[in-house]
């Protein structure tokens, strides 16, 4: 599960973590949640272990989630043997079998000033950025600061991000998540208003200049596979496509 990013980012202690295993001192599998991922991986077939799944599912996880009128999460998982025992370890409830892609990019192939429509101005995410009350979105780019991380110092203190901006509203914004071992991945948002002009493009060109020049060595990109708008970009932006893959999304409202 490598190019999941956030395995390696839970082990060098910069995402938190609930870590689960069958054995503490010879772990054969594994159970693992960090914010909205949980992840499975290892023996798919050890029975006791899968009972514990299930009953912290039902007793714990899905009560909770569902109180904190969360929507949904996802579970990721090394390897086809645990479809098989999707259905035990949720007792039956309703989930959606997505598949995903990722790229992966290495190399800054072009610039972002030569993509970035006229009108707009970029800026990096710092404190500066969110002392400016007054730009529109402000709340929506903390909400995506905390996605993957527990606070918003914490994301300023570990993460790096661009913006877009348009006069007095911010028109997008591209953000770094799990950053470990000289790579990161990344999550790019455009605000309803200015899609379709380049500006997703331009965001992720100006991170990468920002990333490969302060230590990073390789930005992965996540993406439904129905999602060709967002393919589109990452090629744009000089990704290669690496892998296919699948996930399960656990929907806990109708």
């Amino acid at each position: 599960m490598d190019f999941h990013l956030v395995g390696r980012s839970i082990l060098a202690q910069q995402t938190p973590a609930k870590i689960f295993v069958d054995n503490q001192e010879q772990p054969k599998a594994m159970f693992a949640q960090a914010g909205h991922r949980y992840i499975l991986a290892g023996d798919s077939e050890i029975d006791s272990f899968n009972l514990g799944i299930r009953k912290m599912f039902t007793n714990v996880i899905f009560p909770q989630a569902i109180a904190a009128g969360e929507e949904g999460f996802g579970i990721y998982y090394d390897s086809p043997a645990w479809e098989e025992k999707m259905d035990a370890l949720l007792t039956g409830r309703e989930t959606i079998h997505a598949n995903r892609e990722y790229y992966a990019c290495k190399k800054l192939k072009q610039k972002w000033q030569d993509v970035m429509p006229e009108g707009f101005q970029l800026q990096m995410v710092n404190a500066d950025l969110l002392a400016n009350t007054n730009l529109k979105h402000l709340e929506t780019l903390k909400e995506e600061m905390t996605s993957e991380r527990p606070s918003v110092d914490d994301f300023l203190a570990k993460g790096f991000g661009v913006c877009a901006i348009h006069e007095n509203e911010l028109a997008g914004w591209c953000l770094s998540e799990y950053n470990a071992d000289g790579r990161c991945e990344i999550g790019i948002e455009t605000t309803s208003d200015f899609r379709q002009r380049g500006i997703a493009t331009a965001l992720t060109l100006a991170f990468l200049e920002y990333a490969f020049s302060h230590g990073i060595n390789e930005v992965g990109w996540h993406c439904f596979k129905r999602n060709e708008a967002s393919a589109k970009t990452a090629l744009k932006a000089g990704f290669d496509k690496i892998y296919d893959y699948k996930y399960y999304i656990v929907p806990l409202k109708e």
